[in-house]
């Protein structure tokens, strides 16, 4: 059975620590708490949108040290991966995340096998069978060559390479991606790398090289570009914010999840919104699992 959307990226371990604040350079804090949790851009907005009905395929690698657990999860949630590859003689890639008491965050991330994607084979069935294409974290040159196999008019590509924009692209190959993709999503900070990339001053001018673009502001909401049209999206409150990783992953997947059920652009962000208000109420970005009636309800509190 085909399915609706392919997501790209990482499917990894998050360690995650909290702090009560982060430390200053060349000095130690002691760790409050410290968790293990599935986690990966990737394998976080595929999980999340099938919880949420959305035929999903997840395309990413790991190492042979992966726990059979974290597949039958993904599995039991609804997600394909057939094109999930196993490498066995590298490691699954490894996030060390440390939030503060005020919400500040740095990640560390060993790549493991990610960091060599570009010589495996592509995912191609999840290219072939998916209407949508969201290409998320990894290696540029494994992605140069799903753009340039994709037939462009016949798939819709969101492109979201996160904080990897930073220190794993160059601007000719962020722009070239960007001018092949429908859709850019990104946060504040990788916004204005972007545009220094680019040479440009504001969000909107990236709508001369894509149809959408969507910024991500934390507790601030979001803001949705449009041709001719700019909109803020509205952060939904939250029972209790206890963890703010994998937010932006679940604001996507209900952004997918409204875009399955064929909403308009607009609603799909209130949807992503009110989804990522329940990932920050609790301690990892897979463990507060939602249907699609749960968000609706939610969404409905500010439609």
């Amino acid at each position: 059975m085909n399915s609706y959307l392919g997501v790209f990226g990482h499917t990894a371990l998050d360690v995650i620590l909290t702090v009560p604040k982060l430390p200053e350079k060349d000095s130690s804090i002691a760790v409050e708490n410290r968790v293990v949790r599935y986690g990966g851009t990737a394998a976080n907005i595929a999980r999340a949108a099938a919880e949420m009905d959305v035929k999903v395929s997840l395309a990413s690698f790991v190492g042979g040290d992966f726990p059979e657990d974290y597949l039958n999860a993904l599995k039991q949630s609804g997600v394909s991966t057939y094109d999930l590859k196993k490498i066995e003689e590298y490691k699954t890639p490894t996030c060390w995340i440390v939030n503060d008491s005020t919400g500040e965050q740095i990640t560390i991330i060993d790549q493991g096998v990610m960091d060599h994607m570009q010589c495996f084979e592509l995912g191609t069935r999840t290219i072939e069978e998916c209407d949508i294409l969201h290409i998320g974290t990894g290696q540029p040159g494994y992605y140069e060559k799903i753009f340039e196999s994709v037939n462009l008019g016949k798939k819709t590509i969101a492109f979201d390479p996160a904080q990897e924009l930073e220190y794993i692209y160059k601007a000719k190959t962020f722009k070239n991606f960007l001018q092949k993709s429908d859709y850019f999503f990104c946060n504040e900070k990788e916004m204005k790398i972007a545009l220094n990339y680019l040479n440009e001053e504001r969000p909107g001018n990236l709508l001369k090289y894509v149809d959408m673009v969507l910024v991500t502001k934390g507790s601030q909401g979001s803001s949705l570009y449009l041709p001719n049209e700019e909109v803020k999206i509205p952060a939904y409150e939250t029972l209790d914010i206890v963890e703010p990783t994998g937010a932006g992953d679940a604001f996507r997947a209900g952004f997918y999840a409204g875009l399955y059920r064929d909403m308009p652009l607009i609603e799909c962000c209130k949807i992503g919104s009110a989804r990522a208000s329940y990932s920050v109420e609790c301690a990892g970005p897979q463990d507060n699992l939602v249907s699609w009636q749960e968000v609706i309800e939610r969404y409905e509190t500010l439609s």
